[in-house]
């Protein structure tokens, strides 16, 4: 297994486990209203998802910083691996929008609270995608080689 490879089932794994953490949490602080009316709370979370954000931009740096640890073939699918991002921002934004307008259709009007926690699920799902274009290029590549 490639060192990239290796760091991307790294990053993967510690980014599913803030992704879980994340949800845990805003799910049993009290969701949405205690998010928007509670510092202290707005700051854990802020921690879990910068944390997870950081913590995966250490395991993936560490491989493409070593000499010798990313060779022409790590290259072609790092390039390639924002496709996957992409794609995944693409369909969390338009789930967002689908999934607000929708409930707030009869006021038309929704809470800037869901524009704050759009941008942390959009970004956490962009790390996961990173690491899953990583390892998806990694699968199809030797499926085809």
């Amino acid at each position: 297994m490639a060192p990239l490879q290796k760091r991307a089932w790294w990053g993967l794994g510690v980014g599913l486990v803030f992704a879980v953490a994340f949800v845990l949490v805003f799910v049993l602080m009290g969701g949405i209203e205690t998010f928007d009316a509670d510092q202290t709370f707005r700051l854990i979370i802020d921690v879990l998802w910068v944390g997870g954000l950081v913590a995966n931009l250490i395991i993936l740096n560490l491989a493409l910083r070593k000499p010798g640890m990313v060779d022409e073939r790590d290259k072609m699918i790092l390039d390639r691996a924002p496709r996957i991002q992409w794609i995944a921002v693409v369909f969390t934004l338009a789930a967002w929008v689908i999934v607000l307008n929708e409930v707030y259709q009869a006021t038309d009007l929704i809470p800037a609270v869901y524009l704050y926690v759009m941008i942390m699920s959009v970004l956490i799902v962009s790390t996961l995608a990173q690491c899953l274009g990583i390892l998806f290029g990694y699968w199809k590549m030797n499926r085809n080689g």
